[in-house]
């Protein structure tokens, strides 16, 4: 990074230690602690460079994600049900696609990865896959399996999909709350091959053959991993796709925090049907958001201090090396650290909402570590 977080450096000055009580026999490469000391308290301020805006008339941001970081500076992102790419300035290039079912065209579109060369939109509806160059302009199109694939991604030099298999499950009749599996899929390039990598079990509460994801689920790929966030409380595994192996858990001993329903989880219902809805949740999620960068995992904790958020950074080997509390400058603005991306350069583009106008747009901040 050029001024950002330099976790491999705060390492040699760090203690790291296992608690005694409960995770003796654990790797430390599992479970560790940061000996809680002056360096807990550390503040790592953000710093404004650039606003993304919409144009408020033919273009209106709702809910930004999927961030991808092209070399050139230029940034591609999802806003249901589009795509955009915006400039590294923040000036608008172009928006895809057209709702439709003819050439280029999608009822459901869901997800979209990059191979370097090109941009592959994943529509649900008709199921297919769409090309286009870094133009905008649509190249071509193929027929997909019905699979409704929750996640795609183009990881070192492959494609893989992440389907959810609960309506295939044997719970799906039943109510309660259930383990279902999210199966790993590696896509040949045309989709009409698909090789089972690995299940993820994710819990979801079902009723009358309706279902609810009940924890956090987020997928960060990095080299040839993937980290997977698939729980309410503190863990993340690390999934090597060459082997089809979880190589590690990383986790590490967290004071939950109890809920409280008017600051539980905002909006988390909101769009589940009323003869659905689970009981309410004990506990936040302790971990909202997870990236990875420099050959570092940041882990974004469900703490706050004062407004602002403690992050913990891990190395690849799942050591525990440094935590921080990051600041946002005072801007009127709603940070949510979901869907946000750090940058290997020490940016980070975070999705925002203006408290006085509920305007959406995206911040970039540096972040300033001296």
């Amino acid at each position: 990074m050029k001024s950002g977080i330099k976790p491999l450096l705060i390492l040699i000055t760090l203690t790291l230690f296992l608690t005694i009580a409960g995770i003796s026999g654990q790797n430390l490469r599992q479970v560790g602690e940061v000996q809680a000391d002056s360096e807990r308290e550390r503040i790592v301020l953000l710093d404004e460079v650039l606003r993304i805006h919409d144009n408020r008339r033919d273009i209106i941001f709702k809910n930004p994600r999927r961030f991808t970081l092209l070399d050139d500076g230029s940034i591609l992102f999802m806003d249901h049900p589009y795509l955009y790419r915006y400039d590294e300035n923040g000036e608008f290039l172009f928006r895809i696609f057209k709702l439709g079912s003819g050439p280029g065209e999608s009822k459901r579109p869901d997800d979209y990865y990059f191979d370097g060369e090109s941009i592959y939109i994943y529509s649900w509806i008709p199921p297919k896959i769409m090309e286009f160059d870094l133009d905008g302009s649509f190249i071509k199109e193929s027929e997909a399996p019905d699979n409704t694939f929750v996640y795609v991604g183009y990881i070192d030099g492959k494609i893989y999909g992440i389907r959810d298999e609960i309506r295939y499950s044997e719970f799906i009749k039943r109510e309660g709350f259930f383990d279902t599996p999210f199966t790993i899929y590696e896509i040949s390039s045309d989709f009409k091959k698909q090789t089972q990598i690995f299940d993820i079990p994710v819990q979801h509460y079902i009723k009358n053959s309706h279902w609810w994801r009940r924890v956090m689920f987020t997928v960060v790929p990095y080299e040839h991993y993937l980290f997977i966030l698939r729980t309410s409380e503190y863990q993340v595994d690390k999934l090597d796709l060459q082997t089809g192996e979880i190589e590690r858990t990383i986790k590490r001993p967290y004071e939950r925090i109890k809920s409280q329903e008017d600051e539980s989880i905002p909006d988390f219902y909101k769009q589940a049907p009323k003869n659905l809805l689970p009981p309410p949740f004990e506990y936040v999620w302790d971990i909202w958001w997870i990236q990875a960068a420099n050959n570092s995992l940041y882990v974004f904790t469900s703490t706050l201090k004062e407004g602002n958020r403690l992050i913990d950074v891990f190395d690849m080997e799942g050591n525990y090396i440094d935590c921080f509390f990051l600041q946002f400058p005072e801007n009127n603005m709603k940070h949510n650290p979901v869907h946000s991306l750090l940058s290997e350069d020490g940016f980070l583009f975070i999705p925002e909402e203006n408290y006085e106008t509920g305007r959406v747009s995206i911040g970039k901040y540096e972040i300033k570590d001296d």
